[in-house]
């Protein structure tokens, strides 16, 4: 769930066709991060516990990628993996990314009858200079309903700005519709900071609507 949360996903190349053709031009890459906590949308889905996170990702100048993320900090499921797939670009200053992306609880220690376990979602981001829109939803309507993520997000050097909403959110992990605002501060390209508030009035859970933050720690590996 946490490559969304930044509005759009990281990148790479499926087909075996495209592979082949543009494979000089193409890049592997890896990373793995440490944080204070696991914070999605407004959320803390590891409950303040410190999380470690990994991905894989492969990308190629056409624009198209995919990749696979995985994360120790859902303490409701268990661990997590991510698995996108997309094509990203720009024209005339206009940025795009187009996504597909499956979230996997391979040892989720929820009830086969939960609807949220093991679910689909897809995406669009657009963004022009500082600002940048995105919206994700849910793919399949019999187990995530009519979920849908939109976020406006604004970047000004190293602070970065989100105002996110969830709606359709009846019969999925997230009870209640709400809105939240993030603010984070790259310190440099490793370590970062971030702040996430709900400022919803009508959500009953003071862990949710108290004030969320997270440090984190970024290791590229090359």
């Amino acid at each position: 769930m946490k490559k969304l949360s930044q509005a759009i996903v990281v990148a790479s190349a499926l087909t075996a066709g495209l592979v082949g053709t543009q494979a000089a031009h193409a890049e592997i890459s890896a990373s793995m991060d440490l944080a204070t906590a696991y914070l999605w949308r407004g959320q803390s889905l590891s409950y303040g516990t410190g999380v470690v996170s990994g991905s894989l990702d492969y990308a190629n100048e056409s624009g198209l990628y995919a990749g696979v993320w995985t994360s120790s900090g859902d303490t409701t499921y268990g661990t997590e993996v991510d698995l996108y797939a997309g094509f990203a670009g720009e024209t005339n200053g206009i940025g795009y990314d187009v996504a597909v992306i499956g979230y996997v609880y391979p040892d989720s220690n929820q009830a086969e009858a939960d609807k949220y376990d093991n679910w689909t979602e897809v995406s669009l981001g657009l963004s022009y200079d500082i600002a940048s829109v995105s919206f994700a939803k849910a793919a399949d309507s019999d187990k995530s309903g009519d979920y849908l993520y939109a976020a406006l997000g604004l970047e000004f050097d190293a602070i970065g700005l989100t105002l996110g909403n969830v709606s359709g959110s009846e019969g999925t992990t997230f009870s209640t519709d709400y809105t939240h605002i993030d603010v984070s501060y790259a310190y440099n390209d490793q370590i970062s900071f971030g702040l996430s508030k709900v400022i919803d009035e009508d959500i009953e859970d003071e862990m949710d609507k108290s004030l969320k933050y997270v440090i984190s720690y970024s290791l590229p590996i090359e």
